[in-house]
């Protein structure tokens, strides 16, 4: 993933979230034991007291009732839509009960019922074959927190983002590499767990990690065991997740959050949306998301997972062109 992404000269207003995002993200990390006290996909104990999304009474407004012979007409006459998830928390995971919930599934949830689907079946696979599995109709939305890049764009559709987020490193108690970004990781020769198919693939490479510093991953938790056993020196991952799994495990800390530097220098604004592969759905999503980012309720359901609203606030700025061109 070496190809140009969206940096964050357009406006000062970036420079100002950068800094409001870290530090309340903080703040509401380690305030609130509930939302951070569990491994990033360990989903056997509590996960984050996120809200649940009321489906009782869906129905379709006019201006997103699907064309006959559609597929969007085909998920209103079901009232059910198959989506992906990579079972990481907070973004999109199975609960105890095997429900789908996180971030992305309850979002996903307040939006589809506004067009009309109360249901949402979920699909759990490895996160790099969410596109792929999309691609081959094994769902009909990715509803995972996946960030959306040029890349991806090409492949996928996007719905304009819900969040943005930095990223982080998951290091020993006390950062005895003194590691702070992917920079420090060149210089310090450590080596670092990295998930296949995920953005932070393409930003250790763009910053220069050798190879031979780098272990790939296809399943998120294998990442923070190899943690444990010694096999790698640190994990990336965004902020929040990386902040959840050191509360979550005995001797180990998360650096300050940071943004990715791009070819230029720039910083890279990290932020995640939903994939479809169809346009009529897309579009009918896009315009309920909007409205539902425009009355608060987006920020409401996300920020119950531990996002800080500066996170949400940003999101809702911008479209999904502003982040692919």
């Amino acid at each position: 993933m070496s190809e140009a992404r969206p940096s964050r000269s357009r406006s000062g207003l970036w420079r100002l979230f950068a800094v409001l995002a870290v530090l309340s993200l903080f703040t509401s990390a380690c305030g609130d034991d509930d939302g951070d006290d569990t491994a990033a996909t360990d989903t056997s104990g509590e996960t984050p007291d996120g809200s649940s999304v009321d489906t009782s009474d869906c129905e379709a407004s006019d201006d997103v009732v699907g064309e006959p012979g559609g597929l969007l007409a085909g998920l209103q006459e079901a009232g059910t839509v198959q989506v992906g998830i990579a079972n990481e928390v907070p973004y999109g995971y199975e609960d105890t009960d095997g429900e789908a919930t996180g971030e992305a599934p309850e979002v996903a949830r307040a939006v589809l019922c506004e067009m009309g689907i109360p249901e949402i079946d979920a699909t759990v696979v490895e996160f790099g074959n969410l596109i792929p599995g999309l691609q081959a109709g094994q769902f009909d939305l990715i509803a995972a927190g996946m960030f959306i890049n040029a890349e991806r764009a090409a492949q996928i559709e996007f719905s304009d983002p819900d969040y943005c987020v930095s990223e982080s490193l998951l290091v020993p108690e006390g950062n005895p590499d003194n590691l702070s970004d992917y920079q420090s990781v060149v210089d310090s020769g450590v080596t670092i767990a990295v998930l296949t198919g995920g953005v932070e693939e393409g930003y250790v490479e763009q910053a220069g990690v050798p190879p031979e510093q780098i272990e790939l991953f296809g399943d998120v938790n294998d990442q923070y065991e190899a943690m444990e056993a010694g096999r790698v020196d640190a994990v990336t991952g965004t902020y929040l997740t990386i902040k959840t799994q050191a509360d979550a495990m005995d001797g180990f800390e998360a650096v300050e959050g940071f943004f990715p530097l791009d070819e230029n220098g720039e910083e890279i604004l990290g932020c995640g949306g939903f994939g479809f592969q169809d346009q009529e759905f897309l579009d009918a999503f896009n315009l309920k998301l909007d409205e539902l980012q425009a009355d608060g309720t987006v920020k409401e359901i996300v920020t119950s997972f531990g996002f800080a609203e500066a996170d949400v606030d940003a999101a809702a700025e911008l479209t999904v062109e502003d982040l692919v061109g």
